[in-house]
This record gives C-alpha cells, structure tokens and sequence, in this order.
C-alpha cells in the first residue's frame, strides 16, 4: 500500500480552531496541503487569524467556515460552501465533538442529544455528501477523530463512548464497502488528549483514569496522528500504554472486570459521576 502524499491536496478539517483539529491542521500544512478549516461562528476570529498564519508561513491556501455543524443544515451547508469555495476536497477530516460528563439519566437530554448529533451523526452526513464525489473521482480519503473510548464502556460518559464505538464500526463498514475503488476510511483512537472537552460543565479536573494515563498534548497526538494517516492506518491508537490498555488487556480481561474497572477509573478522585446539566 503505497503512502499518501498531501502536497497540493484540498484537505477539510472540522473544528479546526482549538486543540486537536488545530494541531493536525499545523502538521498538513507542513505537508504543503491546501487547508478549508471549519468552526463554530463564535470561533471565526480565532480561526480567520490561524488560518492566515498557515497560509503565510507554509505557503499554502487556506479557507474558513464557520458554520455552526448543529444547525439543521450544518452539515448540508457545510459541503455546498466548501464544494464552490475550494473545490474537489481530498481529505475530510471529521474532528468537532463534545462530551456530556454524570450520570446518564440525570444529564439533560438537550446536552446528551447535542453529544449524539456531533459526534455521530455530523461525520455521517458529511461523510455521506463527500463520498460521491471522491469515488466518482477515484481517490480520496476519510479520517474521523474516534476515541479509544469506542473500545470498551465509559460510565458517566457514555453517550460520548456510544458515539465513538458507532463511528468505529461505520469507518470500518464503509472501509469495506469502499474497497477497489481508490477511497478509504480510517480513524484515530487517541486516549486523553489536553483539549477543551476535559474542561466541560462537570467533568472531573481529577479523573482517576489520568493516574494510569497522563494527558497527552494535542501537538503530539498530531505528529503520530499524521504518519499514521499517510499510511492509511485503518484504526490507530498512538501511544504503546494506551495500546496495552485498550487494545489488549481490555480484549483479554474478563467483561464483569473491563466493567467494574472502567467504573471505577472514570470518576474523579473526590467526585462520583455528579450530575451533569
């Protein structure tokens, strides 16, 4: 399988301003990849002045759209806007989420149900407008930011970890059906990443989990996260700890123990699932 070059490459990233979309849009503009980099509304400033600085320092083109992906035509405005703005788009990358921290019956839906939408059914919707046109095309690629969280329960997140695990096993079906035609699906399995999200309303500051793991920046989950993607890695988890967690022992561990462990790490320290609102 051969490698894939991103110089000269349209490349769509969502949730671009901050953190992890922030991160890989540095590492694809070193590429020489031209970049259409997505946010919400509020964030425009912020993303217009990162935008310019890419396209200054790399050399390359740049476009922002901040859409609001939650709206009901988010998604569907999204594609237009970026199809007669930019073009054939080679490389989407399916970046914005958002996490909703208690207990599940006691989190309002509102915020359960914005989980779902953004982490589940925007990169489906996007995936579903952007992939006839890379097949028609022969050649394209399709990462969507996943979690290892997609590979065993979350309690008190759990909305978010559902989420993950039917992006998992969407990117891989896809995957499957896209074979012989020069389009793929990958996804990238991070494991705690410093971003805003483990800052949400009634997320542990001190979650028991960061005991084991630590928190990784988003500037190094890029790096591993970009090699990975020029290899077309079908599902990557960086990291040889995570890989051993997530991977391996909860494959191998009983399902009662991956339960009662994953319970226990994903309280914090003095907090136990608190409601969320």
């Amino acid at each position: 399988m051969g490698k894939i070059s991103f110089a000269g490459r349209n490349v769509l990233i969502t949730g671009a301003s901050f953190g992890i979309g922030k991160a890989l849009s540095k590492e694809f503009a070193q590429r020489g990849a031209h970049l259409a980099l997505g946010s919400l509304p509020q964030e425009s400033q912020a993303l217009d002045a990162w935008a310019a600085e890419l396209s200054d320092t790399y050399n390359i083109r740049t476009w922002t759209f901040p859409i609001d992906l939650l709206s009901s035509d988010g998604p569907d405005r999204l594609y237009a806007e970026v199809s007669r703005a930019v073009g054939d788009i080679f490389a989407l990358v399916n970046n914005a989420g958002v996490v909703a921290y208690g207990r599940f019956w006691e989190t309002s839906w509102d915020r359960q149900y914005d989980v779902y939408r953004l982490n589940f059914s925007v990169p489906m919707r996007l995936m579903y407008l952007f992939l006839p046109d890379m097949v028609r095309r022969g050649e394209g690629v399709i990462f969507n930011t996943s979690s290892v969280s997609a590979l065993q329960p979350t309690p008190f997140q759990s909305v978010y970890g559902a989420t993950k695990a039917g992006l998992q096993s969407l990117s891989q079906a896809i995957r499957a059906e896209l074979k012989g035609t020069g389009v793929t699906v990958c996804t990238l399995n991070p494991p705690y990443i410093e971003t805003r999200l483990l800052s949400s309303q009634g997320y542990p500051r001190d979650l028991r989990f960061y005991t084991i793991s630590g928190k990784k920046s988003p500037e190094w989950l890029a790096e591993k996260a970009l090699a990975a993607f020029e290899k077309k890695k079908m599902l990557y988890v960086p990291g040889c700890s995570a890989k051993l967690i997530h991977l391996v022992l909860t494959r191998m561990s009983p399902r009662f123990l991956v339960d009662a462990l994953s319970r226990f790490f994903l309280q914090g320290w003095h907090s136990s699932g608190r409601r969320g609102t």
